[in-house]
């Protein structure tokens, strides 16, 4: 496992790189569990993980952003749209709730992952952030989770 760890990082070290980030100013976290490196796509923070799971004998990669502030009110109809999204096609990628924030996250097995693989996932998630943050506070209130103080 510890193998698969430090050859997932350096992957993802080297998708950084090739998309034009300095891999070192993005890290956030590096320990022998977890490596993490944050990023801005448009108006989405996108946090790109490397996680080792023991109990699970399992390595981990992890894109999430947190896409937008819950509202005031009004939350079944935007949880209802939000299950619809996850239904309708988003591609490896779904809305989720981390305390008040709505967030979008796609997360696979490390084993066979290659760069390319890597790339469309950092890409794909931060697309789906920047692009529904804007659409869900048109349609049902609250704050882009970038505006948030």
């Amino acid at each position: 496992m510890d193998a698969l760890f430090s050859s997932t990082r350096k992957l993802v070290e080297a998708t950084l790189t090739k998309l034009g980030i300095d891999a070192e100013t993005a890290r956030v976290k590096d320990d022998p569990e977890q490596a993490s490196w944050t990023l801005v796509r448009g108006s989405a923070a996108v946090v790109v993980s490397v996680t080792a799971r023991p109990e699970q004998n399992a390595v981990f990669l992890r894109v999430a952003a947190p896409v937008i502030a819950l509202p005031a009110s009004g939350h079944e109809a935007l949880f209802r749209h939000l299950l619809e999204l996850n239904t309708a096609g988003l591609a490896n990628a779904a809305f989720g709730l981390i305390g008040d924030r709505v967030v979008a996250v796609s997360e696979r097995p490390a084993g066979g992952l290659d760069q390319s693989e890597v790339e469309q996932m950092i890409r794909h998630l931060s697309a789906v952030a920047d692009t529904y943050d804007d659409r869900l506070v048109q349609a049902f209130g609250g704050q882009r989770a970038s505006d948030r103080a």
